[in-house]
């Protein structure tokens, strides 16, 4: 947890909705985009993502060699799980598990408290992320939902593509559409000997709290507040462990049902996140239906007198 997101924004739209306020020019900014080789993969938006997929992260622009008028965030698309530096051999092989950590293991852990003390922070904004609840029956069957930040009532729902397409942003307001999720995270960079790099993330987790422990025990580090997301990139000002201690379960994130469809990261289905209702019958079986109308009375058989209802 968390093993799957939605990020099905286009570029310019992504980067309007991670705009922020900047002092320094007394406007709202988009971040700047800052494309890599990430051996030869790239960002698909899709509502269906998985590990080892690259989606957009933020970064201070003090973790990136920038020009001079760059940004003091900017976007870099990194693959999701990742790849210690110190990794020998191809990208893929490294056999770990690296798509979430666990923020009660950061000081110790070999494979994240490097890039902790480095201060290589990172924010993974998404419309949101998939998680299933177990439920009882036979075969424990799954159901999967999908969480997002709590919106506004002006706003369309973060689902539609639509809300993303036709909000409104400008230097003075900043945007006006619907909230990322904004996710804290860790980044590191790795280098195969022929020269290739790799720039990759893992999402903090630590134990749920009373809103959200009834669908899973843990929960993503979610940043809530403009502030909390500039203190968790500004490495300079803000040590490892004292951005560590801010992150708390946050209360703004609300979810809905969806279908099993997304159970398979192969299904980029735009659907994926469109809410469900649970208590709607299943369908019935359209060939019995159709075979039980055709099926004529039997001689003996006077047809039934229709009710008032019928």
């Amino acid at each position: 947890m968390c093993g799957r997101i939605s990020c099905h924004m286009c570029r310019p739209d992504y980067r309007k909705a991670t705009s922020y306020f900047d002092d320094k020019r007394s406007r709202y900014v988009q971040p700047d985009w800052i494309d890599t080789s990430n051996c030869g993969l790239s960002f698909t938006p899709s509502t269906n993502m998985a590990p080892t997929e690259i989606l957009p992260v933020i970064i201070s622009n003090k973790n990136e060699p920038v020009k001079e008028d760059s940004t003091e965030r900017v976007i870099k698309p990194m693959m999701w799980g990742m790849i210690p530096s110190w990794h020998k051999g191809d990208y893929k092989s490294h056999g770990l598990t690296t798509n979430n950590c666990r923020i009660e293991n950061l000081p110790e852990s070999k494979l994240y408290s490097k890039a902790l003390r480095n201060g290589q922070r990172c924010v993974i904004g998404v419309q949101g992320f998939y998680e299933w609840q177990t439920t009882k029956g036979k075969g424990q069957a799954k159901q999967p939902y999908f969480i997002k930040a709590t919106q506004s009532s002006n706003v369309g729902p973060v689902e539609e593509s639509s809300s993303w397409e036709n909000a409104a942003w400008d230097e003075t307001s900043g945007w006006a559409g619907p909230k990322l999720l904004m996710m804290a995270g860790l980044f590191d960079t790795w280098s195969s000997p022929q020269g290739d790099e790799m720039f990759s993330f893992t999402i903090i987790t630590m134990e749920s709290n009373k809103l959200f422990s009834w669908l899973h025990h843990r929960i993503p580090a979610i940043l809530d507040s403009e502030e909390l997301i500039s203190k968790w990139l500004d490495s300079t000002g803000v040590p490892g462990m004292a951005a560590v201690r801010l992150l708390q379960p946050s209360s703004i994130l609300s979810w809905h049902p969806v279908s099993t469809v997304v159970n398979n990261a192969r299904n980029k289905d735009l659907n994926c996140n469109k809410p469900i209702d649970l208590q709607k019958p299943k369908p019935t079986n359209r060939i019995m239906d159709s075979w039980l109308k055709r099926k004529a009375p039997s001689d003996d058989s006077k047809p039934a007198k229709k009710s008032k209802d019928d």
